[in-house]
């Protein structure tokens, strides 16, 4: 790939179904193209509300003529219907922007276009930064953002976290005025860092100010930035409105993804709430009140405040009664095909949804995407559903709307309304998994292999400070570079400043973690052979302290490791760090020290690698375990070794693969097995043990940071 260098490539981890790869022991650096590359993609996201930064970019902007690079693009119908639409006039700049309502979403997904088919670097570039000073920036962040994870060429480019970028949508309103008075005030009592004004801002969860139901003692998993992060990124690979076939997608078993990724984040939520003393998620039904509110205390960029949904909010009401029973209709199609065993198609004729592999169908019919057999008849029932619940204000203007926290992918799962609803969604998932056959014996065994043992360390969780720049939360002054001091950040293209100094705003955070650990396994092979290793993570008791059943707790497990291992005759012993499981990423690096790295990189004083520790579309690593209890809490692992099947795309397949997540290529996957297996089918108990199955006892146990720095 043009603008890389590897200098290594040892190995790569093992890829967790429906997950990305996190490299071991691989050594990218960037060389100097790439560098202005990744310069001039974070210098794009810089104050996007600001329409007139005189920099270098508004110089581009003012001399780019799209109508006159037609020849530029790769399909010129689906540009010029995106210049037919500008000059028809499209949301205007600091309006609100949500990609569930039917206007906005058309002018991004043509936004989209201009970018996507842009034959080179150069037309891409100069078509991002027209965009950057001519469309509404939350629609323009939106469509880039969407762009490079989709155009193989930009594969490797780093963009800023979406929480740095649109700081509104995910701090709280204080912490967000409080970073606006010290910028207006000068920075009183502030101390230079490295010759740059650094703000802390402490934050907080929405419980801080109010308290409005027991949902609130796990804001702290519900609103972490990480894990809103992952929502937002997965749609951003996998669109509702994005077509299989044009872009790949098909290979990707999008569909089943779709319902396996619902499906445990479901499962992690609720074992958090089980740390909470809070028990099963509740159910909602479209006729009572719904019992659970949620005050977002945020706000967007243009000063309206986030809707809020009281307690015991109603939903149908005279203005709704024609919306809920639409939805239920919906909803009643999509059961009455779980049962019938069938999809009715447009024309009459019938897909089979009776077989394991029909669950792809299933997915794609409840999502309503372009890949979906009979989107006419089968609809977005999570798409009514957000809109009907989150309590958003009925909009009397296209382009004047004021969306709740379900109708953004970056907010939606601060609500507990969010866990509700796609309980009630996944449930259909589980009604058709129940609809298979348990897994015989011979399905489960694995012959040739059993374990002896595995070990586990301690598994610790506790609190620690977290730091995100949120220094775009707040204007700056128009850029002028006479009036400039000569620092290096300015000079090299960074506009946060104040009378001529740099500055950086950061919000600290406390954010569950937990201790590294390792996992010791010993299994004992009759002769060579490879095999897949699944470690999965569930509950032992209930919220009344009742011991699940193994069939009724299939539902509960979290998906933690998956690796393929070369099993040689004989004992094998061999270890797993908590830090190499592939389904997991680290926090990504503040925008300030990734520009800055970027800057040294450039300037030959470091090298820039790209090792994707950062990757886009894996889970939070600090949220791989739930909270626990002070005392310990017990939970249960489970372990099984399955026979290789190989996937229809080999893992891995294409160079690109390392740098995009493997999205559109098909090369996502470890093997061909379902998600979630063994779990995904009902569980017959007279043949579920079996010698390649392991179950294991443990105990999480939470401490507060001082405890931790105090042992080690």
């Amino acid at each position: 790939m043009k603008g890389l260098t590897v200098v290594a490539l040892l190995s790569l981890a093992a890829l967790a179904a429906g997950y990305v790869v996190v490299p071991e022991g691989k050594v990218t650096y960037a060389d100097k193209d790439f560098l202005v590359k990744q310069k001039q993609m974070l210098e794009v996201f810089q104050h996007v509300h600001q329409h007139e930064v005189h920099t270098e970019l508004w110089e581009v902007s003012k001399a780019y003529d799209i109508e006159q690079h037609y020849d530029q693009y790769s399909n010129v119908e689906a540009v010029k219907e995106f210049v037919t639409l500008y000059k028809h006039g499209l949301l205007p700049f600091d309006e609100i922007f949500s990609v569930f309502d039917d206007h906005h979403r058309e002018q991004a997904i043509a936004l989209f276009h201009l970018f996507y088919y842009a034959k080179d670097w150069e037309t891409f570039y100069k078509s991002v930064v027209w965009a950057r000073f001519h469309v509404n920036e939350g629609m323009f962040v939106y469509a880039v953002t969407v762009a490079v994870l989709h155009r193989k060429d930009l594969a490797g480019l780093e963009l800023p976290a979406p929480y740095e970028i649109y700081p509104y949508y995910f701090f709280n309103t204080e912490v967000v005025q409080k970073a606006a008075q010290y910028k207006m005030q000068g920075f009183p009592g502030v101390k230079k860092v490295d010759d740059v004004y650094t703000v802390v801002i402490p934050t907080n969860y929405t419980g801080w100010y109010v308290h409005t139901n027991v949902a609130q003692k796990v804001s702290y998993f519900t609103e972490d930035i990480g894990l809103n992060t992952y929502y937002y990124y997965f749609h951003a690979d996998y669109p509702f409105w994005m077509g299989g076939k044009e872009y790949g997608l098909y290979k990707d078993r999008r569909g089943e993804l779709y319902l396996f990724k619902h499906q445990q984040l479901l499962a992690r939520y609720y074992l958090e709430r089980l740390s909470n003393d809070l028990g099963t998620i509740p159910e909602f039904s479209w006729f009572k009140p719904i019992v659970t509110g949620y005050y977002p205390n945020m706000h967007y960029y243009n000063g309206v405040s986030f809707p809020s949904r009281d307690n015991y909010y109603e939903v149908y009401t005279p203005e709704h009664y024609e919306d809920v029973e639409e939805v239920v209709e919906y909803e009643h199609r999509i059961r009455e095909a779980i049962d019938l065993g069938y999809i009715v198609l447009p024309d009459g004729r019938h897909v089979d949804l009776t077989k394991p592999e029909s669950v792809e169908y299933l997915g794609n019919l409840i999502q309503s995407n372009p890949d979906s057999v009979n989107s006419r008849f089968y609809k977005y029932v999570g798409w009514f559903a957000r809109i009907l619940l989150g309590g958003s204000i009925e909009h009397f203007e296209n382009h004047k709307v004021l969306p709740g926290v379900l109708e953004h992918y970056e907010t939606s799962l601060r609500d507990p309304m969010f866990y509700q609803l796609y309980k009630r969604i996944i449930q259909w998932y589980w009604e058709f998994k129940d609809h298979l056959q348990p897994y015989t014996k011979e399905e489960l065994t694995f012959g040739e292999l059993k374990f002896e043992t595995v070990k586990v360390d301690k598994l610790v969780t506790y609190f620690d400070r977290s730091d995100a720049d949120i220094t775009n939360a707040v204007d700056v002054e128009v850029f002028d570079e006479s009036s400039m001091k000569a620092g290096e950040m300015k000079k090299f293209g960074k506009i946060a400043h104040y009378q001529g100094e740099d500055f950086v705003i950061k919000a600290r955070q406390w954010r569950l973690n937990h201790m590294p650990f390792t996992v010791e396994y010993s299994v004992v092979a009759e002769k060579p052979v490879k095999g897949v290793v699944r470690m999965y993570l569930g509950p032992k008791y209930d919220q009344y302290g009742h011991a699940y059943g193994v069939n009724e707790n299939r539902e509960n497990f979290v998906l933690l490791d998956t690796f393929e291992w070369e099993f040689k005759q004989g004992q094998n012993v061999f270890v797993r760090e908590s830090t190499q499981f592939p389904l997991y990423v680290q926090d990504r690096t503040p925008y300030f020290e990734l520009y800055k790295w970027v800057m040294d990189a450039y300037n030959g004083k470091r090298q820039f690698p790209l090792d994707m520790t950062e990757a886009h579309c894996g889970f939070p690593s600090r949220l791989m375990l739930p909270k626990g209890k002070k005392g310990g809490m017990p939970f249960q692992l489970y372990f099984i070794v399955s026979p290789y099947h190989a996937p229809a795309v080999p893992q891995h397949e294409g160079y690109d693969y390392t740098l995009n997540c493997g999205v559109a290529s098909g090369a996502r996957y470890i093997d061909s097995l379902p998600f979630g297996y063994p779990f995904d089918r009902p569980i017959d108990e007279k043949v579920w043990f079996t010698p390649n199955m392991y179950y294991l006892d443990t105990m999480i146990f939470h401490k507060k940071e001082a405890e931790i720095n105090a042992v080690h």
